[in-house]
């Protein structure tokens, strides 16, 4: 919580003093959050698809509160006021929906979600998996090497 505090306190700085590289600065804060999820998702196809699924469930969450409010001052007040309790619940829930990624592919469609899921496993090692680690990691020296070096064989889902 400390290390996100101050990330954040660094990007308020950032914005406020030299705004042009804010953006950047934002870009990684992202990046690093992703490489944390990644990490501990393991590091393949079911890795991405959990990120995946998680970000598109916050992004829904958040265009959902700005449909709901009534005017531009009521949605900042209520964001402000429901981001202790709502936001961090509802953020909880995507984490747990996130897990079972695989179970909305299938549900989706019984017959083509298990084919589009061994497809997508496919693919995934041998198109997406190197590139994706050479952007989440590419400021990071010590992963890095021993990614690029393990990023050739494809190994996990």
């Amino acid at each position: 919580m400390k290390k996100r505090g101050r990330e954040f306190k660094s990007l308020g700085q950032i914005l406020v003093n030299e705004p042009r590289a804010f953006p950047g600065a934002l870009l990684n804060v992202i990046r690093r959050s992703l490489r944390t999820l990644w990490d501990a998702r393991g590091g393949g196809c079911y890795a991405f698809g959990f990120v995946l699924t998680f970000i598109w469930l916050e992004i829904r969450m958040f265009v959902d509160d700005i449909f709901e409010a009534t005017s531009i001052g009521n949605f900042f007040s209520e964001q402000l006021l429901e981001m202790l309790f709502r936001y961090i619940g509802e953020s909880f829930q995507n984490t747990i929906k996130a897990f079972i990624w695989p179970v909305y592919v299938i549900e989706a469609s019984p017959q083509w979600g298990t084919g589009f899921l061994i497809v997508f496993y496919f693919v995934f090692t041998r198109l997406l998996k190197a590139p994706l680690e050479a952007w989440l990691f590419h400021d990071d020296e010590s992963p890095g090497e021993t990614r690029s070096a393990s990023s050739e064989v494809p190994n996990d889902c």
